[in-house]
């Protein structure tokens, strides 16, 4: 193409006929298709690239490799401000801060292929094809979504990270409980005695108050005794995830402001909870009782059906509200909004949920079992041959006490860090609280 027939120099570009002034350059692409190239029946034109030239790099100070500095800062359990209803969650990008992520739009999404680096090769730094991104464990658990490996080990890490506080909570309590056992043993056993002797009715309805009594006594300490112990490995578990340690008098410090509330919590999941079962159970027996009439196999089965379908439903309920008092400890929540926390949590994850509580309270029953066989043996051998009147020998029911203090001091604190590690793990996979959680232990990101 020669200069005189460009168009493209200084004076030589067309102009307007109306206006006389120069028209705008054509950025359009030749006739042709539409990726660009020429139409078959066109004249293949040139398209001389745009000159460019290299930009020198600017300094900076900034280490790009170095995360900023990010200083410890109190945790937040408190749960999101502006909930929306039915809305999906989603978590933040990396690094962000909470409520700093983008909502899925309702544009199709097309995840980003990813690739890795051969087997055996291993790049360090950040970035690098064979860097594979840990999540941060400042405590007991790492800061993401976790596994059931994972709730067991912590469970258990928990203790071992500090067993004088934990072990020495269960421990009081659970002594508390056994003494108040003994002494309930001891007025049952005596009060069959006083029974089984007895001349005259009042005698022997006296016995029988008497026992139920110290069983009742034992019951309401021993529901009291479980509220305490609740909000106290709470506590110690909220800071063990976050690689802190806490003393006894600082979890009392902490659970003595919501005892009173946590108690109500407790009462109303009980009564909740044991309302429905009485009220079920007593309607299969109706219903069964009425059919057998005409029926006896049909009354049987019909109210062997309604009795399972009672549990069930009554054992879906307690599973729904399993994490209010963990919500009422660590998010300072009332005592309805701990229940509807607890509620919204397990919505999506029920199965989940009952799975790992349930095998967490299989094994906790094992546990229990074995650490209570010694005693139950030695008390049954240091008792033969004094059983007097149908009295239990004052033996048997030291053994059986002590099986008991044994027992709850390492059951206890292994339960309460299952519950409370499941409320986590529904927070982080809900909203995202590992990044709370990694800002709160100091860590950067």
């Amino acid at each position: 193409m020669s200069d005189e027939t460009r168009n493209d120099e200084p004076g030589e570009r067309p102009v307007d006929p109306v206006t006389g002034a120069p028209s705008a350059p054509d950025w359009s692409l030749p006739t042709g298709d539409s990726s660009g190239w020429p139409a078959a029946d066109s004249t293949p034109t040139l398209i001389t690239p745009a000159e460019t030239a290299p930009v020198a790099p600017r300094q900076t100070t900034v280490d790009p490799t170095l995360p900023p500095p990010v200083l410890p800062v109190a945790p937040s359990w408190s749960s999101p401000s502006t909930p929306v209803p039915g809305a999906p969650a989603y978590a933040p990008a990396p690094g962000a801060a909470p409520g700093q992520g983008t909502p899925p739009s309702s544009a199709p999404q097309y995840a980003v292929p990813r690739y890795g680096a051969p087997q055996g090769v291993g790049l360090p730094g950040v970035g690098g094809w064979g860097a594979v991104p840990q999540a941060p464990k400042p405590g007991v658990v790492p800061l993401r979504p976790l596994g059931l490996g994972e709730i067991l080990d912590g469970a258990i890490s928990y203790i071992r990270r500090d067993p004088k506080t934990v072990l020495g909570i269960s421990a009081v309590i659970s002594l508390v409980i056994a003494l108040f056992q003994f002494v309930a043993l001891a007025a049952t056993s005596r009060s069959f005695a006083v029974g089984a002797a007895a001349t005259t009715p009042a005698d022997a309805f006296a016995g029988s108050l008497g026992s139920a009594s110290a069983t009742m006594v034992q019951y309401v300490v021993s529901a009291v005794l479980g509220v305490i112990a609740t909000g106290l490995l709470t506590v110690v578990m909220g800071q063990a995830v976050l690689g802190r340690r806490v003393t006894a008098s600082q979890a009392w410090e902490r659970t003595k402001k919501r005892f009173w509330a946590l108690l109500g919590l407790t009462l109303l999941i009980s009564v909740t909870v044991g309302a429905m079962f009485g009220v079920g159970i007593l309607l299969a027996v109706l219903v069964g009782w009425a059919l057998s009439q005409a029926s006896l196999g049909l009354g049987i089965l019909v109210g062997v059906v309604i009795g399972l379908g009672v549990v069930a439903f009554v054992t879906w309920v307690y599973i729904r509200l399993l994490l209010a008092p963990v919500a009422l400890i660590l998010e300072n929540a009332g005592v309805t909004q701990s229940m509807r926390r607890s509620w919204t949590l397990v919505q999506s994850s029920w199965w989940r949920t009952f799975g790992i509580y349930l095998l967490g309270s299989i094994l906790a029953g094992i546990v229990s079992s074995v650490l209570a066989i010694p005693f139950a043996l030695v008390g049954a051998v240091a008792s033969i041959g004094s059983l007097e009147n149908g009295q239990l020998p004052l033996t048997y029911t030291l053994a059986t006490s002590l099986a008991t203090l044994v027992s709850s001091t390492v059951v206890l604190p292994f339960t309460s860090g299952i519950v409370s590690l499941l409320y986590i793990d529904r927070r982080i996979r809900r909203e995202a609280l590992d990044i709370e959680l990694a800002r709160a232990a100091g860590l950067p990101g």
